[in-house]
């Protein structure tokens, strides 16, 4: 099914709650999309107008209110969400704003704190003015960092988030696994990068948000770029980076590719990531930490290459956003816990603008892992 039953609405708001009471917060202001999808279901990518922000506060003893735009008022009655106040918007003398703090003083008129999405991989979709404006006009009220809160409820997947997430990562899996019999040498970096989007349409995805890509001999400068008019050519190594949807939950892995004859140097740099990868993996277990799993893909990599790589880490976090916490690397010592969904991604930079990346989904089980990704193949795959 498409959305979750209202129970594990339900029981996400309970869990807040929890935490809430647990950190003296009276309330949490939800202004981001994700985290406006998580609590109340919908589904919508209207958020790409910023035109208009729309507001969500749960508290410890009453169900949630969205404070929103008057034009997604029939949408979001679609969800679970019973009380809905709204504002006649565009209106930038006040979008929002003295209805949401009206809304917040029949809450709780007395000293308390209201957790915001202002701390770690957050942020506020509300004009900034605004906020000062809504922090001014209360204070009595303590706007805080609520991010750490809502981390550690989006973190741990429930059952249904991790069926639609092995959902999309299975379509993708199938869309990599038949890339190899469409693609030439002399295709463009944009003609190969469409066929994997077609499929992948064709396979049950509903969106794909980021496909990134790069090639040259060898290996690749940056794994950030979308795809370019650039012909493959003999000894060329192309990467395809995919963060792809369904129901609003993403896959996120890369595979790679060789063109004709490739060098033995970067043949060797491909199998040590195999190999990196696979360690990282087996160090997946409730318990341990992201920096264990950095460290043991670390020295690998560093037996074969000082550079190793430039981009600060090997893996994160995955869900309603391409990239979430936890971050695999050195200084990262969040513990693994069942029910997480992590991208292993070692990288190895193996002389100088030249690097590979591999990329792997795992899910983080009682004992330990359970790989999601049809594993990338142990060598690398040759097109001619």
């Amino acid at each position: 099914m498409r959305g979750f039953d209202i129970l594990e609405y339900e029981e996400r708001v309970a869990r807040a709650q929890k935490l809430m009471e647990k950190n003296n917060m009276e309330m949490l202001l939800i202004t981001s999309p994700q985290n406006f999808r998580y609590f109340t279901g919908l589904d919508s990518y209207f958020w790409e107008s910023s035109t208009r922000p729309w507001f969500l506060l749960l508290s410890i003893s009453n169900e949630p209110i969205a404070v929103i735009p008057s034009i997604g008022k029939n949408a979001l009655q679609n969800t679970w969400i019973k009380n809905i106040l709204t504002w006649q918007s565009p209106n930038p003398k006040d979008e929002g704003i003295s209805l949401l703090q009206d809304t917040i003083l029949s809450i709780k008129k007395n000293k308390c704190l209201i957790g915001c999405e202002i701390g770690k991989e957050s942020f506020l979709r509300i004009f900034i003015n605004d906020f000062h404006k809504l922090n001014n006009s209360l204070p009595n009220h303590s706007f805080v960092d609520g991010s750490n809160l809502i981390w550690e409820l989006r973190m741990i997947k429930s059952n249904n988030e991790i069926a639609k997430i092995k959902k999309i990562i299975s379509i993708a899996s199938k869309a990599f696994d038949q890339l190899p019999n469409f693609m030439k040498i002399g295709q463009t970096e944009i003609q190969i990068a469409n066929i994997m989007k077609k499929n992948m349409l064709e396979l049950g995805s509903d969106h794909t948000l980021y496909m990134s890509c790069a090639s040259g001999p060898g290996g690749y400068n940056q794994i950030i770029c979308d795809p370019t008019e650039k012909k493959l050519s003999n000894g060329d190594i192309l990467a395809i980076d995919t963060g792809s949807t369904f129901d609003g939950y993403f896959c996120d892995f890369d595979r790679n590719f060789g063109f004709g004859k490739v060098s033995n140097s970067a043949v060797t740099a491909y199998e040590i990531l195999w190999e990196a990868g696979e360690k990282g993996m087996q160090m997946c277990k409730p318990g341990n930490t992201c920096a264990d799993i950095s460290n043991a893909m670390s020295k690998i990599l560093y037996n074969s290459s000082p550079n190793v790589n430039s981009i600060g880490r090997m893996g994160h976090g995955i869900g309603l956003q391409v990239t979430e916490p936890p971050s695999i690397m050195r200084n990262d010592n969040t513990t693994l816990q069942e029910n997480m969904i992590i991208a292993i991604e070692p990288c190895l930079e193996y002389a100088p603008n030249t690097m590979i990346v591999h990329e792997e989904n795992i899910l983080i089980t009682k004992e330990g892992f359970q790989r999601l990704t049809s594993r990338t193949p142990k060598n690398i795959p040759i097109i001619n």
